[in-house]
C-alpha cells in the first residue's frame, strides 16, 4: 500500500521508505493518529493551513475541502504533487507553500 500512498511510481524508493517507516511505527501511536477527529475541527481557533494534493489515493479533494470548511480560520492550498505524503514526495513544493503561509501570517500580525 505504501507505493500507492506515496503516489510516485517513478520513484519506487519513496514507497519503500514509507513502507519501512510504517513497519517501525509504534501501534499505539498509529491508532491515535488514525482516530477520527472531525468533531473537534470547528473548535480549532488557530490559523490553519490545509494542504491537499491534487491526486491522492487516500484523501480525495473532498477531504481537504471538508477539512478547510470545518476549520474556522483555515486556508486550503492545492499542491501539484501527487500522493498522500507531499512532505516526502514533493518536499520543495510543500516547503514553499508552508513558507508562504507563515510569511502571510507574519505580515497579518505585524511580526
Amino acid at each position: 500500500m505504501a507505493p500507492v500512498i506515496m503516489g510516485r511510481p517513478d520513484r519506487p524508493e519513496y514507497g519503500e521508505e514509507l513502507g519501512e517507516s510504517f513497519c517501525r511505527m509504534d501501534p499505539g501511536i498509529a491508532a491515535q493518529f488514525a482516530r477520527d477527529s472531525r468533531s473537534i475541527l470547528p473548535r480549532v481557533k488557530a490559523r490553519t493551513l490545509v494542504v491537499q494534493c491534487t491526486e491522492d489515493a487516500i484523501a480525495p479533494l473532498a477531504v481537504g475541502e471538508y477539512t478547510a470548511a470545518q476549520l474556522p480560520n483555515s486556508e486550503l492550498v492545492y499542491l501539484k504533487a501527487r500522493g498522500h505524503c507531499p512532505n516526502l514526495s514533493a518536499p520543495q513544493e510543500t516547503i514553499a507553500v508552508i513558507s508562504a503561509f507563515l510569511e502571510k501570517g507574519k505580515s497579518e500580525t505585524g511580526g
